[in-house]
């Protein structure tokens, strides 16, 4: 069991009924998400992220005042784990949980109960599949030959959802087979290329889609069919063309995740993307243009740019100002070789966490002569995370005293987080280590308390 608890078969029948007694508490909404998680393996690491998104795909998540879906679905999970029914893994420099697992014991109750309600059916982990039930949501993972032949003699007619592991995605039946289909998550599957875009943009309920880690390299046009799309995720795959301009009817589109996915630049009607609310996107150059569009977004929240070149002869950096509004954006990242962007007065006033990334101190110093951000400028920052590389110590403190002495002048005095890529700086390693080891003590006290309520409830027994 990996519990530390008594094995007994008494011991493991008081902590099911104890586990079921707190499944049956749950509100409606809590009961959902977490027959969701059985959707993932025994002892599975889940990225916060994409589970909310899956969340909001399904329809599972309700709108709230003042709060975005994402955020009310991460407020689901939170309250998960606050029951101690969820395992936080791994937490950000905002001490929000980025990555989480369940406990076995209630692995196993939810996969028996999401079974028993027609919740979930997953195939290829040894479990029997009720062939005459109607499949609503269907995991297809590991195949075996008698799974192979199971696959073509099933109804998909009623299948909403669809999850699928890369070598599981050759058996599986034409997506045309499955007309109602909301989540399609195809994410590693190389089988995926350009010839399955015909069937995936005839799935005209789709909410959520994962191609990441596929064989794609374009977004035909006839992907405006697709007009209830939330959620799109095309990570790592490398596209050799522009996203077609009939992307603009993707009006409900909340999140676009295109990392690692080679652009040339930012279209400029993605600023009448109204609903996008979370975009990634990879250029390969950051021009006046780029950050013009990609401010005039009206409800974008999160923003992340990975830039693969530096524009050559550029003597000056792209100054940030109130003429690129911005006006919703609370999380922005950017990644580069040198840091081309500064921060004028005015500048992304909602913004509240800002990641900066690059990788040579020297050619940011070399090709802009001094090291000054205007990170004082954005009025609400509280979250600052700097990650660099550089083996020269002179030139890394004159970026560090520069980032710090911005912080300070701060009326917020924003939390200051190093990332550095460094052999002479084993402090900051040890830093690293000693906030790993505080999450694996809060981790382990949350265990504790579980197994606590447990022993409390058998002795009450």
């Amino acid at each position: 069991m990996g519990s530390g608890l008594d094995n007994s078969h008494d011991g493991v029948k008081n902590m099911r009924k104890i586990l079921s007694v707190s499944y049956s508490d749950l509100p409606p909404h809590l009961k959902t998400c977490l027959l969701h998680l059985s959707l993932y393996p025994e002892d599975y690491e889940i990225e916060t992220e994409e589970f909310v998104w899956k969340l909001v795909g399904e329809g599972f998540v309700k709108e709230e005042k003042e709060k975005s879906l994402y955020e009310v679905g991460a407020d689901y999970l939170d309250e998960l784990i606050n029951k101690s029914l969820v395992e936080p893994v791994k937490f950000d420099n905002e001490n929000k949980v980025s990555s989480c697992r369940v406990h076995d014991m209630v692995h196993d109750l939810i996969t028996s109960l999401a079974k028993e309600e027609n919740f979930l059916t997953t195939v290829g982990c040894h479990q029997p599949i009720d062939l005459q039930s109607k499949i609503r949501r269907l995991s297809v993972q590991n195949i075996i030959e008698e799974v192979a032949d199971q696959l073509p003699t099933m109804s998909m007619s009623h299948v909403r959802s669809l999850t699928v592991s890369n070598p599981a995605f050759s058996f599986l039946p034409a997506l045309l087979g499955f007309p109602v289909l909301r989540v399609l998550d195809l994410a590693n599957c190389k089988q995926v290329d350009n010839n399955h875009w015909r069937d995936i943009c005839n799935l005209f309920h789709l909410r959520y889609l994962s191609l990441k880690g596929t064989s794609i390299t374009k977004i035909p046009r006839d992907i405006e069919n697709l007009r209830s799309l939330q959620v799109m995720d095309i990570r790592f795959t490398f596209l050799l063309e522009q996203l077609p301009s009939s992307f603009i009817e993707l009006k409900q589109l909340l999140l676009l995740h295109m990392l690692s996915s080679f652009t040339f630049g930012v279209p400029r009607w993605m600023s009448s993307m109204s609903s996008l609310f979370w975009l990634s996107i990879t250029l390969e150059k950051l021009g006046e243009e780029d950050l013009q569009v990609l401010g005039s977004i009206p409800s974008l929240s999160e923003l992340k740019i990975f830039v693969r070149k530096p524009t050559q002869g550029r003597d000056k950096q792209l100054v940030i100002s109130s003429g690129y509004p911005f006006q919703c954006l609370t999380r922005f990242s950017v990644q580069s070789d040198i840091l081309e962007l500064r921060f004028a007065a005015g500048a992304m006033q909602s913004l509240r966490t800002i990641w900066l990334s690059f990788r040579d101190v020297q050619d940011t110093l070399l090709q802009f002569d001094d090291f000054t951000l205007g990170l004082e400028n954005l009025s609400s920052l509280d979250n600052v995370n700097v990650d660099f590389y550089n083996n020269d110590e002179y030139k890394m403190k004159i970026v560090t005293n520069a980032i710090e002495k911005e912080t300070n002048m701060h009326r917020n005095k924003p939390k200051l987080a190093w990332i550095m890529s460094l052999d002479l700086k084993d402090s900051l390693g040890a830093i690293r280590n000693a906030r790993h080891a505080a999450e694996r003590i809060q981790n382990a006290f949350r265990r504790y308390l579980l197994k606590k309520k447990i022993r409390e409830a058998v002795h009450a027994g």
